[in-house]
């Protein structure tokens, strides 16, 4: 793999556009809140690496990368029809963070921390989820989601961990796996008596929300 960037720190608010990059070695590379504009990544191995306050949008791609040991807490990761295809995150953690019109393919999350995160518009494919969620809600109601099938499609969650308000809004689930020893109608319910099409994990006295 190429070593030209592995422990360097870019220049502030580096701008990446148009640009390919395939067998680099990003291993803790400080990204300074650089910014990505329709760059593809290929082969590449981001270890440790600094993407604190880095934007990756228009239509910027991943085929075949690692990300490992990172917090894309304050990182702006594939906004703007951004594709991730084959890719691993490995003890990553995501908090506050919205993933707008993003698609996921035959991706894999271990040990994953999701914390008040929101997957508005983003799509997933042949995914496996495995870590803890909790404030979570995956979103099957925008433009980019055709029908209910079209947030999560065929995809694992049976070594996940869905903790208060993991929510499923128009989404399709016949085609997941659900948590270990669960089904999904077990664990969601209708939080909102106004809104049938949201399911979720809620409170674990089952609050159910109505209009008074």
């Amino acid at each position: 793999m190429k070593t030209d960037y592995i422990n360097k720190t870019l220049e502030l608010k580096t701008r990446f556009s148009n640009q390919n990059f395939a067998d680099y070695d990003f291993t803790k590379t400080n990204f300074n809140s650089s910014i990505f504009e329709n760059t593809n990544f290929e082969n590449c191995l981001f270890e440790s690496s600094v993407l604190n306050g880095s934007r990756i949008f228009y239509e910027s791609n991943f085929e075949n990368c690692i990300f490992r040991n990172i917090n894309l807490s304050d990182t702006s990761i594939g906004s703007h029809k951004g594709v991730y295809k084959n890719c691993i995150f490995e003890n990553c953690e995501y908090k506050r963070r919205s993933f707008n019109f993003t698609q996921f393919i035959d991706c894999k999350f271990i040990k994953a921390k999701f914390t008040t995160v929101n997957f508005n518009g983003s799509q997933f494919r042949n995914c496996i989820f495995e870590g803890k969620f909790r404030d979570v809600t995956f979103n099957g109601i925008y433009d980019s989601n055709s029908d209910s099938k079209a947030c999560l499609y065929n995809c694992d969650f049976y070594y996940a961990k869905l903790g208060t308000f993991v929510s499923f809004e128009n989404c399709d689930l016949s085609t997941c796996t659900p948590p270990k020893d669960t089904a999904f109608n077990e664990i969601l319910y209708q939080v909102d008596a106004s809104n049938p099409k949201l399911l979720s994990t809620g409170t674990p006295d089952r609050i159910v929300i109505t209009d008074l």
